[in-house]
């Protein structure tokens, strides 16, 4: 559960640096390499990301239903931080390994 909390946290704080830093930068400042390191950097963190939520779903750590709805938050710009934090308070209330 720890490595997804991780992950999440990544996940979104690279979608939020692609979508608020390294977009504005290529587009209004003509900065294109922005989005060729932050895009494959937000790539990998997303995919690491997804492999830990299908490896949570496998060992029945979290159900189907809650893994959409952990891949639901990822898609969208501050989701993340939802899905860190009902993460978290799942680890503290004892329901993750």
């Amino acid at each position: 559960m720890k490595l997804l909390l991780t992950t999440a946290i990544a996940e979104a704080i690279t979608l939020l640096l692609l979508l608020f830093v390294a977009v504005p930068l290529k587009y209004l400042g003509g900065f294109a390499v922005a989005t060729s390191i932050v895009g494959p950097v937000h790539g990998l963190a997303f995919t690491v990301f997804a492999w830990s939520v299908f490896r949570e779903w496998a060992r029945d750590v979290v159900t189907g239903r809650e893994a959409l709805k952990l891949f639901a938050g990822a898609l969208l710009p501050f989701g993340g931080f939802f899905n860190e934090r009902w993460l978290r308070s799942r680890a503290e209330d004892g329901e993750g390994p």
